[in-house]
């Protein structure tokens, strides 16, 4: 077996070394220490540490992960040797200078990662290599390390004899190695897929905390660049990063856990703070040299440019902060000797500020920070408690939650921001409706007890509370407060819906501006804007009591419905087409195999569910050539609408064709997801106009809605003054 390490050196302990760190783990408990020590001199047992990327060459022989992690790639064969050869091949002088800059890591160079090994895990090589075979020859799977690990080689005689000698070892052997296998026999269709993802773009050695776009929340405002950019001068995130899914990982610092961008960098500039827990740039220091951006394999730094104004990398926001905290200065009493042209930039979460700017500024909730490891789920907390106890007790049995596929198919439905520190009341947007809809409530059950029960109205019982009008006629009593165009209840819904609606149009001002965003995030303003766009034209229909005696008050009137009706049905397109156009494949994929297996188990099924989708898709093919917009744009609604009736009638179908009941259910759901896939056909070539079409109505009818309202309110003043009950 060969081993070897990321930067070429062979990483062996000796024999003593390798029988002491034996006995400190519980896989080699009872093992007799004379034992280790003799097969560690044989070179039958070896304690290796491998950097990330070291190569595990397969062998007839058995892997105990001590701790970090090994992968199982796929590689094409040539390219793989060559790898080794590089990683062997000894340095020195300039070679060594540029061996610090880190090669392409393989799981990024790799055909497909098929499985992953943790801490506890035992990897048995000659049941792995059939399972991880290749049918093409010149591909290979190879064994690596995805982050720095620690293990044991233990060749198949040690393994025997030690068996021999101890049953106990021998039943923790096999369960290890079966827990591994197992998990890798669950690795299929979407699951591998998942698990691909999860090792390929280094989410497996990441921080505790990566941060999470959700597409089908996401409206594309950009909002999160801005406030980042609004806060440091310069760009350290961007959206359209690594997507799986309904999911995008987003271009920025992970803080992995073997940080590759810290080595580089000759002039210490770049560390990782271990209060803050994050790795930081030194700005005062940097001298641009781009060794920490070019190691890192993820695009999370940048090199920004603080001499040229003219260059496409200046950035004057970024030039004027650290002009103002002193980080350009260099010379005789300063970190740095000569002028930098480049100063890198890179994600730190925020950790000098109470909030993430970018979290905060999301209006709709999509950008979150979530615990990597708990939404992959590799494997149950169960197994990881017994790995790390030795396997000494019995296996639990695995579970579907392993790789959930869920998140990535269906999205994970996160509004509270995850773990990421954000200026957000958790439950504003309940608060704002409750207040909203409760003050509306209360004047439309007002409103209705005075035109039909004015005897029991609040009015009313305020009226004749009144000493002076105790002896007026019931019927003139009732008529006084009966509800009517220009009482002062009329008067006041008015204030209350225009004060509303006023709020409601001035919203870009608060989403923009960061004074409003030291106040509250954007996502607690974009709820007080839905609210009060919402709440406030309900308030106006009460004050108008439809009654138009004059123009303008019916101009403003039908421009505050053509701006609501625009207005929702913009917040559609929004939710509609991120979730249609984004990530919508790999849902498509699962329920597509899940449905084909369908063909041998249940043809009849099956035969039932392609012709459905087959017609669907027919439809949706003759829509998406139409030329027209608003003929595409009424199909989408129409489909929406006829969704609970499809999928009543494709349930009575099943149910009558003698399906059943768990297979009815979950087919039903899944023919249905197809059938919403086919929409992707229609939307596609106008998704942008989609997105930006509705604001051709509401912007402008918005304007003509604040000039006609105000020329109303202008008018009616001195009226409103001298009006009553």
């Amino acid at each position: 077996m060969v081993v070897v390490m990321g930067d070429g050196q062979l990483g062996v302990s000796s024999d003593r070394d390798c029988m002491m760190h034996a006995s400190g783990f519980s896989l080699f408990q009872g093992i007799p220490s004379e034992i280790t020590s003799r097969a560690a001199e044989k070179g039958e047992l070896k304690y290796i540490t491998l950097d990330r990327d070291g190569i595990v060459e397969l062998d007839r022989q058995m892997v105990f992960v001590a701790a970090g992690q090994l992968s199982l790639g796929v590689f094409d064969e040539e390219d793989f040797r060559a790898r080794i050869a590089k990683q062997n091949a000894p340095t020195g002088g300039k070679g060594n200078e540029a061996s610090l800059i880190k090669p392409e890591p393989l799981a990024r160079i790799s055909f497909k990662n098929l499985a992953i090994f943790m801490a506890g895990d035992v990897i048995n090589s000659r049941a792995l290599l059939p399972a991880a075979s290749t049918s093409r020859k010149e591909q290979c799977v190879g064994l690596f390390a995805s982050a720095p690990t620690t293990a044991f080689l233990m060749s198949e005689r040690l393994v025997t004899e030690l068996a021999g000698r101890s049953q106990d070892f021998s039943g923790r052997l096999q369960k290890a190695a079966l827990a591994g296998l197992e998990r890798l026999e669950r690795l299929v269709d979407v699951k591998q897929e998942v698990l691909d993802f999860y090792v390929r773009h280094g989410i497996s050695v990441s921080g505790p905390m990566v941060r999470v776009r959700q597409l089908d929340l996401c409206i594309d405002c950009k909002l999160c660049e801005k406030a980042c950019t609004d806060r440091y001068g310069a760009q350290r995130l961007t959206l359209g990063g690594y997507q799986l899914g309904m999911l995008d990982f987003v271009f920025t610092c992970r803080t992995c856990t073997d940080q590759r961008c810290i080595d580089p960098c000759e002039y210490d500039s770049i560390s990782y703070d271990t209060t803050k827990k994050e790795v930081v740039i030194n700005e005062a220091s940097c001298t641009g040299c781009s060794a920490c951006a070019q190691s890192c394999p993820y695009e999370a730094i940048t090199m920004v440019d603080v001499v040229n104004p003219a260059s496409p990398g200046f950035e004057p926001g970024f030039f004027s902060r650290l002009e103002q905290d002193g980080s350009l200065k260099f010379g005789s009493g300063t970190p740095r000797v000569a002028r930098a042209r480049r100063i890198a930039n890179k994600c730190d979460h925020c950790g000098s500020y109470r909030d993430q700017a970018c979290v905060s500024a999301c209006p709709t909730g999509a950008l979150v920070e979530l615990n990597a490891y708990e939404l992959f789920n590799e494997r149950s907390k169960e197994v990881k408690k017994i790995a790390a106890a030795g396997y000494n007790e019995p296996l639990p049995k695995l579970k579907n939650e392993i790789l959930p596929t869920a998140p990535f198919t269906e999205g994970i439905g996160l509004r509270n921001a995850g773990i990421a520190r954000v200026r957000r009341f958790r439950f504003a947007g309940i608060l704002f409706w409750a207040l909203g809809l409760g003050a509306f409530l209360l004047a439309l059950v007002e409103v209705a007890l005075r035109t039909w029960w004015p005897e029991y109205s609040w009015a009313y019982a305020q009226i004749t509370a009144d000493p002076e009008k105790a002896g007026l006629a019931l019927e003139f009593l009732k008529e006084e407060v009966r509800y009517k165009d220009g009482t002062k209840l009329s008067m006041w819904t008015g204030y209350i819906g225009t004060v509303l609606m006023a709020v409601a149009a001035i919203y870009p001002m608060f989403r923009r501006f960061s004074a409003f965003r030291f106040l509250a995030s954007n996502t607690m303003w974009f709820d007080f804007h839905m609210m009060s766009g919402t709440v406030g034209p309900m308030f106006i229909v009460i004050h108008c009591a439809l009654a138009f005696e004059i123009w303008w008050a019916m101009l403003a009137f039908w421009c505050m419905v053509i701006v609501v009706v625009s207005g929702v049905l913009g917040r559609y397109i929004y939710t509609q087409v991120p979730d249609l156009l984004n990530g919508r494949e790999l849902e498509e994929l699962d329920h597509k195999r899940a449905i084909s297996a369908l063909a041998s188990s249940h043809p009849g099924l099956y035969k039932m569910i392609h012709e459905e989708s087959e017609s669907h898709s027919r439809r949706a093919d003759a829509v998406a050539v139409k030329p027209g917009f608003f003929h595409a744009f009424a199909w989408l609604i129409l489909e929406d609408l006829k969704r609970p009736y499809r999928w009543l009638s494709r349930k009575k179908k099943f149910k009558k064709a003698g399906v059943a009941k768990a297979l009815n259910k979950e087919f039903t759901h899944r023919t249905g997801r197809v059938l919403l896939a086919n929409r992707r056909k229609v939307l596609a070539s106008r998704a942008q106009q989609l997105l930006h079409s509705w604001k051709q109505v509401h912007v402008p009818f918005t304007i003509l809605l604040v000039i006609f309202s105000a020329y109303h309110i202008y008018r009616d003043w001195r009226w409103v003054a001298d009006s009553s009950y």
